[in-house]
């Protein structure tokens, strides 16, 4: 069994650390976790003078669930044959397209990062109960964003439906310009910030 031995000193002491092979796989996993975030985070800066990309870095900031769904994607394409800059190109193809659909929100609605309050019960015990966290009664309204991607997946079905807002009043609905690439998705999570703000 493969194991790694971390000396260092503190103050006056001098400490070993032993990792298990387990300690040491699930070290690299998050090493490597991160080092594909910062690499989907770099290609879409990249890409921000592209009319065409709906999404930017700080979208990946601000919304960790895109950055599972790209992880995920870029998992399933893996191929040894491909280079790494390519799959994050697929990758990042794959979400402009995926993301004109209404099954790539709801996706995110049934993933969405939530703060459990933990008023009934400690944050452990809720992740094991609950499964997860957006699933939870006690969610911290502020960030549950859950039904927010939900509704732009219901937006973007109306929109589809030809049973919007579109034209009525001289302006296209937020899906309407979330397709034509002129709607940032943050102005929508964000639009009762601004309206308490006015």
């Amino acid at each position: 069994m493969e194991e790694l031995t971390i000396e260092r000193r503190i103050g006056q002491d001098n400490i070993t650390i032993t990792l298990t092979e387990d300690e040491l796989e699930k070290a690299y996993r998050i090493k490597e976790r991160r080092y594909l975030d910062e690499d989907f985070a770099n290609a879409l800066a990249d890409a921000a003078q592209d009319p065409d990309t709906r999404f930017h870095t700080g979208h990946l900031e601000e919304f960790p669930e895109l950055v599972n769904w790209l992880c995920i994607c870029f998992d399933d394409f893996y191929d040894a044959n491909i280079s790494h800059n390519d799959l994050i190109e697929i990758t990042l193809n794959h979400l402009q397209h995926a993301s004109l659909e209404p099954e790539f929100f709801i996706f995110l609605a049934q993933n969405a990062p939530a703060v459990c309050m933990g008023i009934e019960r400690t944050l452990k015990d809720c992740e094991q109960i609950c499964g997860r966290y957006h699933r939870c009664r006690k969610i911290d309204k502020e960030k549950n964003r859950s039904p927010r991607w939900g509704t732009l997946a219901a937006l973007l079905s109306i929109h589809r439906n030809g049973s919007c807002a579109c034209g009525t009043d001289g302006e296209e609905c937020p899906a309407g310009k979330y397709l034509t690439g002129i709607w940032d998705i943050s102005e929508f999570f964000h639009l009762e910030d601004r309206k308490e703000a006015a």
